[in-house]
């Protein structure tokens, strides 16, 4: 996706997970793992220093700025968090399981919104 438009993992992007270690069963983390999880996610983010931060799925949501609302309701919506521009995006695994790139598919919405985040690192 990030590829598509012509962005590297190499030169322009930096991922990184909000918990440290998969829950067992791969569970949704809880609010204690996630706050036990948060001086080490943002201090990558201090250091990284990103223009840009997409928060894939309702879990990075939830831990980086508190949005308990479902990622579908807010994927694609601008937010500010900390002075630096966020978007929320549905989770690469959640794609893969709705592979459908009809027009209002989850992967059709992905690509509208990967496209307004080219755009805005553009201007």
């Amino acid at each position: 996706i990030l590829e598509s438009v012509g962005l590297s993992t190499e030169k322009e992007v930096y991922i990184s997970n909000a918990i440290r270690c998969r829950p067992p069963n791969n569970r949704t983390p809880t609010p204690q793992e996630i706050e036990a999880c948060k001086p080490y996610l943002l201090e990558q983010i201090r250091l990284v220093n990103p223009k840009i931060i997409l928060l894939t799925g309702a879990t990075a949501v939830k831990s980086l700025l508190g949005d308990k609302r479902g990622i579908s309701k807010i994927r694609g919506q601008w937010m500010e968090w900390e002075g630096r521009l966020c978007m929320p995006i549905f989770h690469p695994a959640y794609l893969l399981r709705n592979p459908s790139k009809e027009p209002g598919s989850p992967k059709w919405l992905m690509w509208q919104d990967i496209q307004e985040v080219y755009n805005k690192l553009n201007e």
